[in-house]
C-alpha cells in the first residue's frame, strides 16, 4: 500500500487488519490558526503494526477528498500526539496519550518545532500563513511529519517511565483544552490596544488564549497571537476590551496565595478569615496594630523572604523558622536522590535539568509546582461542576479564576463555585460587566 489513503477502499483495507496504537498528527490548513478555529486538510497516521506512516488525505486539493474516519479512529485503544491539548481541539473523546508531556518531564522544556522541508519555506514566504499547508504538496508533509515521528519515537516507547505521567496526561492537559476552547468576549474597544491578526485567534467576537505548561517553573503561561493573557495591563486600557457575554464576570482571587500555600506545606497555622500580610506584619513588627505603611512593608518584606531567602533575624517567628527547615530537608533531599518529587502529580525535578539552582530557587520552583498542580486540579473539579450550565470558565491567571456568569444558573452556582474555589485558601470575589471595572459584589 502506497502512504496516500484517498479512497474508500484504501482506508477500508487499511483498517482491517490494523493494530491497537497509532501515532497521529493533524495537518491544519493554517498552523498559525488557533486550534479552535483550525480546518483540517489531512491527517498523518504511523501504524505501529505496519510500521509505516500514512497520510489520510480530507481536502487537500491533490488527491481525492475523504470524510473524516473518526469510526476508524475510534478502534484504537492508544493514539499517541504530540499535544493532546490540540488534539483534543480537533477530534475530543479519542484515548489520546500525549509525548510533549513525556518529553517535558524527562527535559523540563518544550518539544522543538515541527520540521519543515525546504518546500515548506518556500511556500510560507511566498503565499503566506492563509491556508498554506493546502499549496504545500503532501509528498512534503509526508517527509516533515516522518522526520517528527522518527525524532518523537524513543519518547513513544518509555511513556510509561514517568508516574507524573498520568497526571499531566488525563488530568493537565484536558483541562487546558478545556480551558483554551471557551474563549473571551471582546468589544469595540480591543482594536484601541491590540494590533493582531484577527483571523488567527478571533470568531464570533470571541478570543482565544493558547497556555502553554513547559514553562521552567511548570507554571502556565498564557500566550497567542501576540497577546500575553496572563499580564493585561489594569492601568492602559487593555482590559476594556473584554466584556461578559452572558451576564456578568466574576473573579475568584486568592488573598495571599503564596504565603498561605508555605503555611499549607509546613503545616504552620495562618488564619483564613485575617489578611495573611496583616498577620505576617504583626510578626515582623511584633505589635497587634497595624497601620496601612505596616501593611505595605509587610508585602515587600515576605517577597524578599519568599523569593531572596530568609533572613535571621526573622528565623525566632515559627512561620519562617519551620520554612527554613523545609528549604534545608527539600534541598539535602533534591542533592542526596538528584531529585525532588512535586506534591500532586509527583513530578520529578530532575536536578540535571537545573543550571545554577540554589536552595531558594528549588524552593520557589516547588511552590510555583504546587500551586500549579492545585489550580489545574481544581481546574478539573470546576469543569465538571459546569457541565451543562451556561456559566463559563474564561480565564486563569496563577492566583484567580474569572467566570462568565449566567444568571439562569442561579445564585447557587455562584455559591457552590466560592465553596468549592476556597475549599483550602480564601478568596476575594470580584465582579463587573467590563475585565477593567470588577469591584466588590
Amino acid at each position: 500500500m502506497y502512504y496516500l489513503i484517498e479512497t474508500q477502499e484504501q482506508l477500508n483495507r487499511f483498517f482491517k487488519d490494523e493494530g491497537n496504537e497509532c501515532y497521529l498528527q493533524f495537518i491544519a490548513n493554517n498552523d498559525e490558526v488557533h486550534p479552535k478555529l483550525q480546518s483540517l486538510c489531512a491527517l498523518y497516521l504511523y501504524s505501529f503494526s505496519k510500521e509505516k506512516g500514512f497520510i489520510i488525505n480530507l481536502n487537500h486539493p491533490e488527491a481525492f477528498e475523504l470524510d473524516l474516519p473518526l469510526n476508524y479512529l475510534k478502534s484504537y485503544t492508544n493514539i499517541f500526539v504530540k499535544e493532546k491539548t490540540k488534539a483534543l481541539l480537533h477530534l475530543p473523546h479519542l484515548p489520546y496519550t500525549d509525548i510533549q508531556s513525556i518529553y517535558y518531564l524527562l527535559k523540563n522544556e518544550p518539544l522543538d518545532p515541527l520540521p519543515k522541508t525546504a518546500a515548506h519555506t518556500f511556500y510560507e514566504r511566498k503565499f503566506g500563513a492563509n491556508n498554506v499547508n493546502k499549496i504545500i504538496p503532501l509528498a512534503k508533509h509526508y517527509e516533515a511529519l516522518t522526520q517528527e515521528f522518527t525524532a518523537l519515537s524513543p519518547y513513544i516507547s518509555n511513556y510509561k517511565s514517568e508516574a507524573s505521567n498520568k497526571w499531566y496526561n488525563e488530568i493537565l492537559t484536558p483541562t487546558l483544552a478545556k480551558m483554551v476552547s471557551e474563549g473571551f468576549k471582546i468589544n469595540s474597544d480591543f482594536q484601541k490596544h491590540f494590533d493582531i491578526k484577527e483571523r488567527f485567534s478571533i470568531e464570533d467576537s470571541k478570543i482565544y488564549g493558547w497556555y502553554n505548561f513547559c514553562t521552567t517553573t511548570g507554571r502556565p503561561t498564557n500566550n497567542f497571537n501576540k497577546i500575553n493573557f496572563s499580564a493585561l495591563k489594569h492601568d492602559s486600557g487593555e482590559r476594556d476590551a473584554f466584556e461578559a457575554n452572558n451576564d456578568v464576570l466574576v473573579e475568584m482571587d486568592y488573598e495571599g496565595y503564596h504565603p498561605r500555600i508555605i503555611a499549607y506545606l509546613i503545616g504552620h497555622y495562618i488564619d483564613s478569615k485575617e489578611s495573611v500580610h496583616t498577620q505576617l506584619a504583626k510578626m515582623y513588627f511584633e505589635t497587634e496594630e497595624v497601620d496601612k505603611e505596616m501593611y505595605k512593608k509587610s508585602k515587600e518584606l515576605t517577597f524578599q523572604q519568599m523569593y531572596g531567602g530568609i533572613s535571621k533575624r526573622y528565623l525566632k517567628h515559627e512561620y519562617f523558622n519551620k520554612t527554613q527547615k523545609f528549604i534545608d530537608a527539600l534541598w539535602e533531599e533534591f542533592n542526596e536522590r538528584g531529585f525532588v518529587k512535586t506534591p500532586i502529580s509527583r513530578r520529578r525535578l530532575l536536578k540535571g535539568n537545573y543550571k545554577n539552582i540554589t536552595p531558594q530557587k528549588l524552593f520557589n520552583y516547588y511552590i510555583q509546582a504546587f500551586e500549579t498542580e492545585y489550580n489545574i486540579t481544581l481546574l478539573s473539579r470546576i469543569f465538571s461542576f459546569l457541565k451543562g450550565k451556561k456559566t463559563k470558565m474564561v480565564l486563569y491567571v496563577y492566583d484567580s479564576m474569572l467566570f462568565d456568569f449566567s444568571l439562569e444558573d442561579g445564585k447557587e452556582t455562584l455559591q457552590s463555585l466560592k465553596k468549592l474555589i476556597s475549599s483550602d485558601f480564601p478568596i476575594k470575589l470580584k465582579k463587573g460587566n467590563i475585565y477593567s471595572s470588577l469591584g466588590a459584589p
